[in-house]
């Protein structure tokens, strides 16, 4: 149930697999498979009355018969149907296959990773995280108010769309999502201390210790985690295995974001470190909160820029010199 780094398993995008490339899902033909995870895979399609193009996950063949799994798939489009927002993806349908698979439906973006987009082009500038930040944020306020925590928000989970209106963002991938406080069904607590989910180089200490129950504040500090990478590329705890780095979240300071980016303000790198403090209850109440104090930041800066701009354009008076 833990996801070692950002990325999944290679994908051989010309293997049929399982047998579903090529063949129609309930009205859905399934042309190309996508991605694939531990709990499932995800396919592009087609809808075959509107030529729609829809995204498709199934559940592996593997876990067809794990109640557990079952159980969180479920979960999985439960909470893609709760959350209504347009910076968290839907399910549109959901079904079974004639295996007994379930499967549902979502929107097929056109678009890239945040992940992607850090790896390809480098940091992102101080605008353009401001602008990602605040989508997150706005998305993850959305799903908090639903009792949705989401436990796995790192770079592969956060979609970048450019749609007619400018930069959309999509919180996509709610397999480790839960409700605080309410049983799964099997009798398990999806909150309780002895569960490790999520992905280890992003995880909040209480996820890495497994010391206390899992709240709307643990996502907070992979935010935190997700706005420090996208601004440098990198994280802001050190470890060269996956036990060292949860050591160094657990224990160590991060590392101060001026010290990598020079150029960010001292209020928005203090909005980083609350958002990434050890204790729950050191970091922002509430994702509104957090979002807030970014657009404060964002539009100061914004004031700054233009001033030291106009400063720069204003014509120089010019000197008459006069002969005796």
């Amino acid at each position: 149930m833990v996801r070692h780094g950002t990325q999944g398993r290679a994908v051989d995008f010309n293997h049929p697999y399982e047998g579903l490339i090529g063949t129609a899902v309930g009205g859905i033909f399934v042309e190309r498979l996508l991605a694939e995870g531990g709990m499932g895979a995800v396919y592009a399609a087609r809808d075959v009355e509107t030529d729609a193009p829809v995204a498709l996950k199934v559940l592996h063949r593997e876990h067809a018969g794990d109640r557990g799994i079952r159980n969180r798939f479920a979960r999985e489009v439960r909470f893609a149907r709760r959350i209504d927002h347009p910076n968290v993806c839907p399910a549109l349908a959901d079904g079974h296959l004639d295996d007994g698979r379930p499967f549902y439906l979502m929107p097929l973006y056109q678009g890239v990773t945040l992940g992607e987009e850090v790896r390809r082009h480098g940091p992102m500038s101080l605008e353009r995280m401001f602008a990602v930040a605040d989508q997150i944020l706005a998305g993850l306020a959305a799903m908090h108010a639903a009792n949705v925590v989401h436990r796995d928000l790192q770079p592969d989970n956060v979609l970048l769309v450019q749609a007619e209106g400018g930069l959309s963002i999509k919180l996509i991938d709610l397999g480790f999502a839960h409700e605080p406080g309410v049983d799964t069904g099997d009798g398990h607590m999806p909150d309780s201390p002895g569960d490790l989910v999520g992905t280890l180089r992003f995880m909040s200490p209480e996820q890495a210790l497994r010391s206390r129950a899992i709240t709307e504040r643990s996502d907070l500090f992979a935010v935190g985690l997700l706005l420090w990478f996208a601004l440098t590329g990198d994280l802001p705890f050190r470890g060269s295995t996956d036990v060292d780095m949860l050591v160094s979240i657990v224990r160590s300071s991060p590392i101060p974001l001026r010290r990598r980016r020079p150029d960010a303000s001292r209020e928005l790198e203090a909005i980083l470190a609350r958002a990434l403090a050890k204790h729950p209850d050191a970091r922002f109440e509430s994702a509104t909160e957090m979002r807030s104090a970014l657009a404060d930041v964002a539009e100061r800066a914004r004031a700054t820029h233009s001033r030291s701009a106009c400063r720069l354009q204003r014509p120089h008076a010019r000197r008459t010199l006069r002969t005796p």
